[in-house]
């Protein structure tokens, strides 16, 4: 029962392994399109795989592998008491006690104890059914004995032995591709990071690295394309990705990447805090100065674009998400007063 139970329970890793393999895959068709999903199916794949290290680290005495030694070194001592016990107490029929702990040192040991046991228990075998004990004579009934025992000393020591390792290989297997799992994990979750159109960091990643934001000077800014969806509807979403594209290369090369995020749709963030407010301002000149262009009624217009910035010194989550808030509103003050003026955003 102690086998079958444990080959059920292996068979329940296989298919959270599977469903987590599952996972993984459906997280990766979803890279930069829904963050939220993906860094929730993140986190249910490390809940799974944590759960399988933790089974597979609490394994029952079955499920162990002992060394050689140990094996061949408890075996004798388990059977020879078992020899002593059946001798001593005169048991009539000892085969029934000492099949038992064929059957325990081979599921314990494997082939190292499941050969010592039934070494050990044939010998006892012959002593026992041979004429007066005496290893070499014996009678037509006490030969048929012998010959029934060692076949059932074979079946069984194969049969449980063949189980054992079956077992132990099994573990082996799951150990290697939990940790393999966990590797691709960690590398999805790396991946999925990244915007998969304009290739800089995305809002899942603006999440995570909030804790690295604190305690210190911080400029954030919003950035929103101006009129983007005039370009959408005129030249179509091919030409609106690489709008998009170019955009994240110029805040990728003017801030550097791993300050640069795609907030969503055509809104982008910058957090920055290495650079002072005069610092921050002249890369914003920079980047007026290489504006992506597209060709609108025959004619290349640069694109344009609203932002909103703020510097501030930031100590935690609640002032840095205030931040975000300004910047957000001058952001769309900027763009409103846009309107209001009637400028052209395609200048």
């Amino acid at each position: 029962m102690e086998f079958i139970s444990n080959m059920d329970g292996i068979a329940n890793v296989k298919r959270k392994l599977y469903m987590s393999s599952v996972m993984r895959k459906k997280q990766a068709s979803e890279i930069g399109s829904s963050d939220s999903l993906n860094d929730t199916a993140h986190m249910d794949n490390l809940a799974n795989l944590d759960s399988i290290e933790e089974r597979l680290r609490n394994k029952t005495l079955m499920q162990r592998q002992f060394a050689l030694s140990a094996g061949v070194l408890c075996t004798t001592a388990m059977m020879s008491l078992l020899i002593a016990l059946v001798y001593f107490m005169n048991i009539p029929n000892p085969n029934m006690i000492l099949i038992a702990g064929l059957v325990l040192c081979s599921a314990l040991f494997g082939f190292s104890g499941g050969l010592v046991a039934a070494v050990i228990m044939g010998m006892y075998t012959i002593y026992f059914f041979s004429f007066n004990h005496s290893f070499i004579h014996f009678n037509s009934e006490g030969m048929m004995k012998v010959v029934v025992s060692y076949i059932g000393i074979i079946i069984d020591m194969v049969l449980v032995c063949s189980l054992k390792s079956a077992e132990i290989q099994a573990f082996s297997d799951i150990d290697e591709l939990v940790k393999r799992l966990h590797k691709e994990n960690e590398m999805l979750h790396s991946i999925s990071m990244f915007d998969a159109l304009t290739g800089i960091r995305n809002r899942m990643a603006l999440r995570h690295d909030c804790d690295l934001f604190r305690n210190c000077e911080v400029t954030v800014m919003m950035l929103d394309l101006d009129d983007f969806k005039a370009i959408n509807d005129t030249k179509g979403h091919e030409e609106g990705d690489r709008v998009l594209i170019d955009i994240g290369k110029l805040l990728a090369s003017t801030f550097g990447r791993n300050q640069c995020y795609r907030y969503g749709g055509d809104e982008f963030v910058v957090v920055s805090t290495k650079l002072t407010s005069e610092e921050f301002e002249e890369k914003l000149d920079f980047m007026k100065k290489r504006r992506p262009v597209v060709e609108m009624n025959g004619v290349m217009s640069e694109i344009n674009y609203s932002v909103g910035y703020i510097h501030r010194f930031v100590t935690g989550a609640s002032e840095l998400n205030d931040l975000f808030a300004e910047a957000d509103v001058r952001m769309y003050r900027t763009k409103r007063a846009k309107k209001e003026a009637g400028t052209s955003i395609r200048e």
